[in-house]
């Protein structure tokens, strides 16, 4: 029986903030594994890398 291996993801914070783009109206556009999310605040950003599995590195 084959053990199955697993894939841990890690991403700095500083990183993840350079993927969000500031809208002209307010608020973020960040796009993280091809899913884009419309954001009110940076701090948004960690929460939704770890619902993709991440470990968010400060």
């Amino acid at each position: 029986m084959e053990e199955e291996m697993e894939t841990i993801k890690t991403a700095s914070f500083e990183y993840l903030i350079g993927l969000a783009t500031e809208k002209p109206e307010g608020g973020f556009v960040f796009i993280l594994d091809g899913a884009t999310y419309q954001i009110a605040d940076l701090l948004e950003i960690s929460r939704i890398a770890e619902r993709h599995g991440y470990i968010v590195i400060y």
